[in-house]
């Protein structure tokens, strides 16, 4: 007993299917070029989009990396700047923000169901 393929890929479409006669005849012929023509354009636009996706995925990457840098920059300077004493007069670092939120018990609960 042979199992059965499913998939995407194992697809069997009246597309796929290419009678071996058409090319006998000039007309057959010039239908089967049409086709191969089309699937030609089809195949360039996809390229054209797959490079365009990858010059953006590249784009981003590149500011990804720099964002990095300044981060890393910014980080570097302030070890630096905590590193040094503070001398009177001189402007103190900002208080941490306190979160405001409300109190477990007014918090509205779900309860999870698997």
């Amino acid at each position: 007993m042979a199992i059965e393929k499913r998939g995407v890929r194992n697809l069997k479409t009246m597309a796929g299917m290419q009678d071996a006669r058409r090319a006998r005849s000039s007309s057959g012929a010039l239908l089967e070029m049409s086709m191969l023509e089309t699937e030609r354009q089809r195949l360039k636009l996809e390229m054209q989009r797959a490079e365009h996706r990858g010059a953006e995925i590249r784009r981003r990457m590149d500011e990804i990396d720099a964002k990095a840098q300044r981060l890393q920059k910014f980080v570097e300077t302030r070890t630096v700047a905590d590193a040094l004493p503070v001398t009177p007069g001189a402007l103190a670092p900002a208080a941490a923000l306190t979160i405001h939120s409300q109190a477990p018990d007014n918090m509205k609960r779900r309860a999870l169901r698997y």
